[in-house]
């Protein structure tokens, strides 16, 4: 079998304990490359790696000052050179074979939650790229989710500053009635943390719905 990231010929041996299970798509020298988390201090609820004499997380600051965070912010993996280039690859280049590598970093977490909902991307975003990013690594492990919140065309959030999103009209919709949200535990999940406003923006919409708790699990943090 092949790495799906480094495209080397991966040497197993076949035995009866591994004949019917399923091969992992990552060698394990790419795995511990994708695994490795910069070092220096981070902020203790959304993992961003602060500068030096950094009291408090000037990200979280700004986003609590305006909107109701989550319960837990999780990221399964760290920004370093290795994920830049996964991620650069599976949203960018079409290597969507990639989501399989993504999904061996998501563990049971999802069965804890009565809903699951994807951060979505535009309809103008789908017709360029062909696929949602985030669904389709949740397709790859096999994750059951609610497809409650749409989004409006708009720039790609990369090509906006902090404040430029602040100020802009919250772009997503709800598609689901109250009853679907109210009092339930709700999952939300993105590909990557920037800033954090995207998913900020889209618990705003949310929590109108009055859920029990709204945590946010993110495949990776910038």
């Amino acid at each position: 079998m092949i790495c799906y990231y480094c495209h080397e010929a991966m040497r197993e041996e076949v035995d009866i304990v591994n004949l019917f299970k399923k091969r992992a798509p990552l060698c394990d020298g790419c795995r511990n490359a994708l695994s490795r988390w910069r070092a220096g201090k981070r902020c203790g609820f959304c993992h961003r790696l602060m500068q030096a004499g950094e009291a408090a997380c000037l990200d979280c600051l700004f986003l609590s000052s305006r909107f109701r965070p989550p319960e837990s912010i999780t990221c399964l993996l760290d920004y370093n050179g290795a994920v830049k280039m996964l991620f650069h690859r599976y949203k960018f280049t079409g290597d969507c074979a990639l989501a399989e590598v993504i999904a061996m970093f998501l563990d049971s977490r999802f069965r804890e939650y009565d809903v699951i909902i994807p951060i979505p991307i535009s309809s103008t975003r789908m017709k360029e790229r062909g696929y949602d990013q985030t669904t389709m690594v949740l397709d790859a492990k096999g994750v059951v989710y609610s497809p409650f919140l749409e989004t409006k065309n708009r720039r790609r959030q990369s090509e906006l500053g902090k404040v430029e999103r602040a100020r802009g009209e919250n772009p997503f919709l709800l598609n689901c009635r109250r009853e679907d949200l109210a009092e339930k535990r709700i999952l939300l999940v993105d590909d990557i943390y920037t800033t954090g406003m995207t998913v900020h923006q889209a618990m705003e919409k949310l929590y109108t719905f009055f859920p029990g708790a709204i945590d946010v699990l993110t495949f990776s943090k910038a």
